[in-house]
């Protein structure tokens, strides 16, 4: 008898370990949702203030502030981020008893103090469909939203090619050039593969960009151009679009479309 109550204390308590050890495993293979990341201002003169929040019991949020990938090593965040200079912020969320939490970003631009385009032409026109503001929106420091639809920062090509005639207040000195684009893949839109710079005919800046045609998540882009630097009273910016959505995505051989909400000078 004293055999039997023994095996059976054996088997409850190893049906007590595997109940705990279900309950561990549960939380361990669940991942925390993303931190909220807020911005004071996307574009701003002289500085802005990042916050980043996650309200759970014993959870940390890690950052970094360069571009690079959040890991273990990265800062902890304890008080909301004064910049003064152009950067991409992006943060997880820790915890011990769960699986770490997708990597979120933001990117804020420093811009000059002064508007320093005065004209800009563009060539074609935008999509009846995505209007925007027309031209004028492109230099109004005012970024799109993520969510596009009614959106009206928003300007939507679907073309090959995007030429932008860009008339300077004044002689200024530039040594970037920066465009404001979404991407959002499920509704086909991508960002461009190659931006050129010309003045007067040469060329003085070029980026090509070949993630676009990577799967990647949504969001706006910045896209930064170096320019050879110099002082300067017009520019034209020729945007290629990538010539068709690549094969991986659904709408594969069509030609993507193209976002654009804002065009900066540096």
């Amino acid at each position: 008898m004293r055999t039997i109550y023994s095996l059976l204390a054996l088997v409850m308590l190893c049906q007590a370990c595997i109940s705990q050890n279900s309950i561990n495993a549960s939380t361990e293979i669940f991942p925390l949702s993303a931190p909220q990341l807020n911005v004071s201002s996307v574009f701003f003169d002289s500085i802005t203030t990042v916050r980043i929040s996650f309200d759970f019991p014993n959870a940390v949020i890690k950052y970094s502030f360069n571009g690079g990938a959040v890991n273990q090593s990265s800062k902890i965040y304890t008080a909301p981020l004064e910049l003064t200079e152009s950067a991409v912020i992006k943060a997880k969320v820790y915890h011990p008893d769960y699986l770490e939490s997708e990597e979120v970003q933001v990117e804020v631009v420093k811009t000059s103090t002064e508007k320093t385009i005065e004209e800009i032409i563009l060539t074609p026109s935008a999509s009846e469909n995505y209007p925007g503001l027309g031209a004028a929106g492109l230099g109004d420091f005012i970024n799109g939203a993520e969510q596009f639809g009614g959106d009206k920062q928003w300007m939507g090509f679907q073309t090959d090619t995007i030429s932008a005639a860009i008339k300077l207040n004044s002689n200024i000195e530039v040594s970037n050039l920066v465009l404001s684009v979404l991407t959002n893949q499920s509704n086909w839109i991508f960002a461009p593969a190659k931006i050129e710079v010309f003045n007067e005919g040469e060329k003085v800046g070029v980026l090509s960009n070949p993630n676009s045609a990577i799967e990647t998540s949504s969001g706006a882009t910045f896209l930064s151009v170096p320019i050879t630097k110099g002082t300067y009273s017009e520019f034209t910016v020729v945007v290629y679009p990538l010539a068709e959505i690549p094969e991986w995505h659904q709408g594969k051989g069509s030609t993507p479309w193209l976002f654009i909400d804002e065009i900066i000078i540096q």
